[in-house]
């Protein structure tokens, strides 16, 4: 991603079409009479999952390269990155527990502190 105009229509429309997907999946489960906090949680859990498989069989980081961070921001970017680290990790070594710790780790690094500070560099430069 070099910033220009069609890198952000990228990162919309892949942001776009994996909230949009999840929202289908929570229309369908409601629908089918599940009820509204389960199917939430569903929803959730079937994002991780197809995120989680995505990434292992390395067409996540591909959507990544593509819709940077439109791929990366939506719950399915998050479950990602815990498995790409955590399995990471194993290959070098790192017992499944140590590795599940590392991988839970550098998630909430990246997303707990990184996203509020790029937010933050994002409000400055359009303010300056």
């Amino acid at each position: 991603m070099s910033g220009k105009p069609l890198d952000y229509l990228w990162a919309f429309l892949i942001g776009g079409a994996l909230c949009t997907g999840a929202q289908l999946v929570f229309e369908l489960l409601v629908s089918a009479g599940v009820e509204f906090g389960l199917a939430i949680t569903l929803m959730l859990a079937i994002a991780c999952a197809v995120s989680g498989v995505f990434t292992v069989l390395g067409l996540y980081q591909k959507l990544e390269g593509l819709g940077g961070f439109g791929a990366m921001l939506p719950f399915t970017g998050f479950s990602a990155a815990i498995i790409e680290f955590t399995a990471a990790a194993l290959d070098q070594g790192d017992s499944l527990v140590a590795a599940a710790k590392k991988g839970l780790a550098a998630a909430f690094l990246i997303f707990g502190v990184g996203f509020p500070v790029a937010l933050g560099v994002a409000a400055l430069a359009a303010f300056l």
